[in-house]
Parts: structure tokens; C-alpha cells; sequence
């Protein structure tokens, strides 16, 4: 779907607020957890949001019915703002990673891994919007993401599916590393 600047980035201004209520009422519990717990929770959270972006990308993105015609949209026009409204992503967001986290977890340590994950989500929507709309400097982070995903888009979709790191990609056998001209 095709928002405004305020729609594609409002997940900057609903996210933040909603995991730091949550990390208030994780931190009141007098059974808290130990910070170095909290850190790995965190961590990990962040490391699997991006086997979840990963995911998302080959799966869904390219194969799933409704999402894989947004996605293709994209593909057709990368640099509008096409992507998913923010309420939508909260929802699908609590029903498949915020439940189930907390109930095998728990509600504080649950809580860590969550932001973790919203951590990268966010992470990965700013770097994509960077990707198709900033002109990075070569060897930066950004430069290195943005030949990837040039890939992906113009080489093969059918390969880089990762958009923050490679990582995946290369795990699964899904990367292409050819040689963009003029870049």
C-alpha cells in the first residue's frame, strides 16, 4: 500500500512509546530481571529479528498471495513509500511474536526479547527507506546494504533477501555478489 512520509515512518512514533511502557512494567516487578539477563534477552532479539526479516522477505514477501502483490509494487517503484500501515504490523506483531513470547518466556524476559526485535524492525525500516533514497559513501555500512539489495532488485529476486545484513543469505545459500557497473 502506498503512504506518506508520516504513514511509511508513524512506526517511529507508535513503537517506541508502547516497548517502553512495557520495559516501566517489566522493570516495576520487584523479581526483575538481572540486567546482564536483560541484555542477552535483548540481543537475542535482535539477532532473531533478522532471521525474521529474512524470512518475511523470501517467504511472504515473494510468495504469500496479498503480500507478495504489495511487495511486487515495490519492486515495480522502489522509491515510493509502499509498505505495511503501522497498525497492521502492531497487530500481526503482538499476535506472532508479543503473545507467544510472553508466554514462553515470561512477561519481563519476553519483554527484553521484544525489544530487541521491535529494535531491529525499526533498524530495518529506516535502512530500507536509505537503500532506495539516499546515495550512500562507498565502503560505509549503508553502501554495503544498498549493492545488495541493487541485487536483489535488478540481478535476482530470487536471492539477498536480507536488507540490514547478509548473514542469512549466505547461511541459506540465497546470495548473489555480482559486479553492479557504474555504481
Amino acid at each position: 500500500m502506498k503512504m506518506s512520509k508520516l504513514g511509511y515512518f508513524s512506526e517511529f512514533l507508535l513503537f517506541p512509546p508502547l516497548v517502553f511502557l512495557a520495559m516501566l512494567i517489566a522493570f516495576r516487578n520487584p523479581f526483575q530481571l538481572q540486567p546482564i539477563v536483560w541484555v542477552i534477552g535483548y540481543g537475542s532479539g535482535l539477532i532473531g529479528w533478522t532471521l525474521i526479516e529474512y524470512l518475511l522477505h523470501r517467504i511472504l514477501f515473494h510468495h504469500a498471495p496479498i503480500l507478495s502483490q504489495i511487495h511486487a509494487r515495490h519492486h515495480e517503484s522502489p522509491r515510493e513509500l509502499i509498505g505495511t500501515p503501522a497498525w497492521a504490523s502492531l497487530l500481526l506483531g503482538l499476535m506472532a511474536i508479543g503473545g507467544p513470547s510472553w508466554k514462553i518466556l515470561g512477561f519481563d524476559l519476553g519483554t527484553a526479547v521484544i525489544t530487541g526485535i521491535v529494535t531491529g524492525y525499526l533498524w530495518y525500516v529506516f535502512v530500507h527507506y536509505a537503500i532506495h533514497h539516499w546515495r550512500p559513501h562507498r565502503n560505509s555500512y549503508f553502501y554495503r546494504v544498498w549493492r545488495r539489495h541493487v541485487l536483489h532488485h535488478h540481478q535476482s529476486q530470487n536471492s539477498n533477501f536480507g536488507v540490514t545484513t547478509g548473514v542469512w543469505d549466505h547461511i541459506f545459500g540465497t546470495t548473489i555478489e555480482r559486479v553492479i557497473q557504474n555504481d
